[in-house]
Order: C-alpha cells, then structure tokens, then sequence
C-alpha cells in the first residue's frame, strides 16, 4: 500500500537525521564537487542527482526518474511530471531541467532548482496521488518539511517557486498588439508575448472578457528568426515563398509596375543591387518598349529563370 504524503516525509526526515555509511560517503562526494569550481564553474547534474537521490531521498529515484535537460522550456526552470509506460504499465517520472534559463545562471541556481524537482520526483514515486491531489500544487507541508530539512543541512536555498522573471522574459518573442482600447491602459498595454507561436484566443480564460470590455483584434507584432535547421525543414514551395520577398526586392525598383532595369531607373534605385550576390545575371530586350526583364537564379535550383516566370517555375519543378 502506498505511503502518505506524511509518511513519506517522515521516512526521508529520519534518513538525513540517521545518515548511513551511504549517505555519509555521498555527502563527502558531493562537497569535493562544490569545493572544487566557483559559482559559475560547469557541474556535472547527473552526476549530482545520483549522489542527491543517496544523501536525501533514500536511493529510490535512480530506478525511476529520468533526468533530462530540455531546450524547449522557457516558461520555469524546472519540470517535474508523472508519466505511466504503456507498455510495463509502471509510472515512471520525468525531470526536466531548462537548458535556456540555467545554462547562464549561477550554479547555486542550477543545485536549487534540481533539489526542488527531486522532491517532487521523490513525493511521485514514493506517494504519486497524494502528490497529485495536493491543494498546494504540491508545494505543501511535506514539500516544506523536506526542503528546509536540505537546505539546513547542506546550506542550499530550495524554495517553492523558481522561476527568473528576467530570463523567462527574453525567450517570450512571439508578440502580439491589440488593436483596441486596451491597449491605452496598464498594466499590459494591450501587449501579449509567449514564448510558443499561440496567438490569443478562447483557449486564453481572459478571452471572454477581453471581447466584452474592449472587442479589439489582435495583431502579430514579432517572432523569431527561424533557424536554418527549421528553415532547411520547410518545403521547397514554403520556402520559395519566403525567398520570394527578396526577389521582389532585387527585381522592383519602388514603383507599381517598374521593372528593374528599365532606363527611366535612377542610380539610387540600381546601386544596391551592384553588392547583391545572385541578382541580375544578364539581362535581354522584352518587345519594342526597350524594357529589359531581369533573369534571377532560382532560389532552390539556382537556374537562371526570368523574373516574370518564377513563380510559374516554383510551382512546376519544386511543388511542396
């Protein structure tokens, strides 16, 4: 039968106040490991966390929770969750530990915030409902206990929340503006930033009151430049679309419907092109206006294509 919350704290109190040979050997380990690098020095986590599961959490952990980092959370520090495998039918814990808010941040944060994670993994494995069904989102009086308890003996400063305001922010880069009234008034200004591409919308529990009080739309302000492994992940059509703001750029000379390379072109409108890599390779006569259509490489292909057919050309030989 499982153990309570109570009980588990209980039995892990009594093991850092009862230290066995064990946990001596993994305390001494653990502070060569601090004794030997500044605040900022790399540290080894798993490492770490083998020696943590022996000194605090009654080597139950190692079995049963897996340790990771993760370069997709953005929004805290660390994650603990409670999974069940299909296949054994076990439960099993995943610890994930951000790579972007950690990786610049003192060490003493990075051992803070692996504690506060590993109580979680240890009230999941030892007593998984009751940990779930706590009322204080699993920071209560168990998570207290045990916390204080580490933090008295080896000097640490686990808490119950850990999040860097600073650093969560500078990875929200998706924006939005509303274009409403609210936007006039604090404290968001009618701003919305999310580290994830999800614009607002119903799913938000705000959504409602935001279309009854102010009823403006929102509208996408900024995003991130897409990295070339996610821009070499696109389709070739997909990225011919993106490719195709620049070929209007080398082939429009600012006017509607002016052809770069036309002689009513001025100076200041065809220098640029001169430093273009890819841009106008040749140039041929187009009927008897005396107007010259620009051939430009393809952006996929690199064929030489008129400026006029590209769009026909990345619809035909590069189809998503």
């Amino acid at each position: 039968m499982p153990m309570t919350e109570e009980q588990a704290t209980t039995a892990a109190l009594s093991a850092i106040t009862n230290p066995s040979p064990a946990q001596i050997a993994a305390a001494t380990e653990v502070a060569l490991i601090l004794a030997s690098g500044t605040d900022d020095s790399f540290i080894d986590v798993h490492q770490l966390f083998a020696l943590y599961n022996a000194l605090y959490f009654r080597s139950l952990l190692m079995a049963r929770v897996e340790l990771t980092w993760s370069p997709r959370l953005t929004l805290c520090a660390g994650i603990c969750e409670l999974t069940r495998d299909k296949t054994t039918r076990q439960n099993r814990v995943k610890l994930k530990l951000s790579e972007p808010l950690l990786k610049y941040r003192p060490r003493s944060d990075l051992l803070n915030t692996l504690l506060h994670e590993s109580i979680h993994a240890y009230f999941f494995v030892v007593c998984p409902a009751a940990h779930i069904r706590d009322p204080d989102g699993g920071h209560g009086a168990g998570f207290t206990a045990l916390a204080d308890a580490i933090n008295g003996h080896g000097g640490y400063g686990v808490t119950q929340f850990h999040t860097f305001h600073d650093e969560v922010d500078s990875y929200r880069t998706h924006v939005w503006l509303c274009d409403g009234p609210c936007r006039l008034h604090g404290p968001y200004f009618g701003l919305v930033k999310r580290a994830m591409n999800r614009a607002p919308g119903k799913s938000d529990g705000w959504w409602e009151r935001h279309a009854r009080e102010c009823g403006g739309v929102y509208v996408k302000m900024g995003e991130p430049e897409m990295s070339r492994a996610q821009v070499e992940k696109l389709t070739g059509l997909k990225r011919a679309g993106r490719q195709k703001n620049k070929i209007d750029g080398w082939v429009k000379g600012g006017k509607k419907d002016e052809i770069v390379g036309d002689k009513t072109s001025n100076d200041a409108e065809s220098k640029p092109l001169n430093s273009m890599k890819r841009a106008l390779s040749s140039e041929i006569e187009a009927g008897d206006q005396g107007l010259k259509v620009a051939l430009i490489a393809c952006p996929i292909c690199d064929k030489s294509i008129k400026d006029i057919y590209i769009n026909e050309h990345l619809d035909a030989e590069h189809p998503p």
